[in-house]
């Protein structure tokens, strides 16, 4: 395509996709890193087939297609995908996509194997997908027996009568199924948007991490009224809520409490949980929202630091904030805001 011959010799790859996910123009540099001796090997050839070795298009958290992507919002889209060489080796890249006329998309890609930030946030995304699948697929097979169990149960007791014992292992077998299903709101696509109901997320994600707590020796206390609902992600919500609690009961002595508030200000349904841990020096404040920033007063080795990063890009991109008040000796309080309906 001529109208393309000025992205040719360009140092980055080019490709230009059809609707139907065929290569219309790739330059040089396209075809050279994927392994072909010229460019004339992937045109007219579907994107997936010669960049992924799929035999359909691109789909899911990790490898989100811009052509759909773009199609959903009629605007440019970035994304970071493997792609896979002909010889079969991959490489991390990062695609900014835009869309031309008649439904044909332009790619420009670049790898990003030594961008360490990018390159281990696009790692670390992958792990928690994997994790996430793992998880969905433990819960339902979990589900079904508990299902058995409780069906069981019941007919233990219309043949022998309501005893404690049977008593027992229902709310027993209940009590797992709610667990699960608090689990399966945490891990589900964060793409899908719904309704999310602020305080019961905020009272599912302390009931997660009260045996945490308790094993800890921190108390939580909970001041939880109803605030409202937001649209966006379930699991991104409880995320947000869930990193800063498991950092409140980190950095926290045994005998200390953490307080969790909900309430609703101005349009926006905030969650406060504050700490009495070590606080925060004012020369960290800046800091602890950059990413794989890890603070002084850090007690676990667990984790890389991206935990507050990942919060903030939540919430930016639901229309939220985050501030944290903190000093050194007296705990820290995150407040967080999410815009209602």
């Amino acid at each position: 395509m001529r109208e393309f011959s000025i992205f040719d010799d360009f140092e980055e790859e080019v490709v230009v996709i059809d609707r139907n996910y065929r290569i219309l123009y790739a330059n040089n540099k396209y075809a050279k890193d994927l392994g072909y001796t010229s460019r004339e090997e992937v045109i007219g050839k579907e994107c997936f087939r010669i960049s992924h070795y799929r035999d359909e298009p691109c789909d899911g958290e990790c490898h989100p297609c811009p052509l759909k992507e773009i199609e959903k919002t009629g605007r440019a889209v970035h994304v970071i995908h493997t792609h896979y060489t002909h010889d079969k080796s991959e490489f991390p890249v990062e695609i900014c996509a835009y869309p031309l006329k008649e439904g044909s998309v332009l790619q420009i890609i670049k790898s990003i194997k030594d961008d360490k930030e990018k390159y281990y946030l696009f790692s670390l995304s992958q792990r928690l997908s994997s994790i996430s699948q793992l998880a969905l697929g433990v819960a339902h097979q979990i589900n079904t027996p508990l299902n058995i169990i409780y069906t069981c149960a019941q007919m233990l007791e219309r043949e022998s009568g309501e005893k404690e014992e049977i008593v027992k292992i229902k709310e027993a077998v209940c009590a797992c199924k709610d667990y699960i299903n608090k689990l399966l709101l945490m891990v589900r696509n964060s793409k899908e948007r719904s309704l999310v109901d602020i305080k019961k997320a905020a009272e599912d994600c302390i009931d997660l991490l009260r045996i945490y707590a308790e094993e800890k020796g921190v108390i939580i206390e909970k001041q939880l009224t109803h605030c409202g609902f937001v649209l966006g992600s379930e699991a991104d919500v409880r995320h947000v809520i869930t990193n800063l609690l498991v950092n409140a009961i980190q950095v926290s002595d045994r005998g200390q409490k953490v307080y969790v508030r909900t309430d609703a200000n101005d349009g926006y349904a905030v969650v406060e949980v504050q700490d009495e841990g070590p606080g925060i020096d004012p020369e960290e404040l800046n800091k602890i929202f950059l990413p794989f920033y890890q603070g002084k007063n850090r007690k676990s080795s667990d984790g890389c630091g991206l935990g507050l990063s990942i919060v903030e890009s939540i919430l930016r991109d639901m229309g939220g904030s985050v501030y944290v008040d903190s000093s050194p000796g007296k705990g820290s309080r995150f407040v967080v805001k999410f815009p209602l309906l």
